[in-house]
């Protein structure tokens, strides 16, 4: 069965779990190693970063989360894929600035017990191994992953940085993929 929208889902991270898909997400606390049960909500942004303090939007905090995106298909690959930030969807009011860059762990069955993403101690400290961050765009041209097999994983990290302005409500990561089917 080819590949159709409902079988591409964006899982938050557990930083406490075992093992892939064992645990649930917790806002804020998306900091890598193995893909949650949670979905990342296409509503409130609240289940991806935590809201800033007014001292933290003046000071230009810079805060990290992980984000799985899985391939649920049972019989194919999501080839060559990007992950994006399309900047139309960005939500009402948003002056913070988005980025969002590869993480260099390779892709992994859903369950898998080795660490499917790099992992951070908080928020504030930015993954190792990013090779680079892409800004929002209206076009997809984000970031290349590698080839995502069916029923696997591969992270991404978003970066937030406060600008001491308004805050954003919502917004959307994307991916573009290829596939045989």
């Amino acid at each position: 069965m080819a590949i159709v929208a409902a079988d591409i889902q964006f899982l938050l991270s557990s930083p406490q779990a075992g093992s892939g898909y064992t645990r649930a997400g917790v806002s804020g606390n998306s900091l890598g190693l193995f893909a949650a049960t949670t979905q990342l909500s296409t509503t409130p942004m609240d289940n991806l970063f935590n809201d800033l303090s007014g001292a933290q939007n003046a000071a230009g905090q810079v805060d990290y989360a992980c984000v799985f995106v899985f391939n649920s298909n049972s019989t194919h690959a999501m080839l060559n894929p990007v992950a994006w930030l399309p900047s139309s969807l960005l939500g009402p009011g948003n002056t913070a600035t988005f980025a969002i860059g590869a993480d260099p762990t390779p892709p992994s069955a859903l369950g898998s017990t080795v660490a499917q993403a790099a992992v951070i101690v908080n928020p504030t400290t930015a993954p190792a191994g990013v090779p680079a961050w892409a800004a929002p765009s209206s076009t997809p041209g984000g970031v290349a992953l590698p080839n995502i097999p069916a029923g696997s994983v591969q992270a991404v990290w978003i970066r937030r940085t406060a600008t001491g302005t308004a805050s954003l409500n919502t917004f959307t990561v994307d991916v573009t993929f290829d596939t045989l089917a």
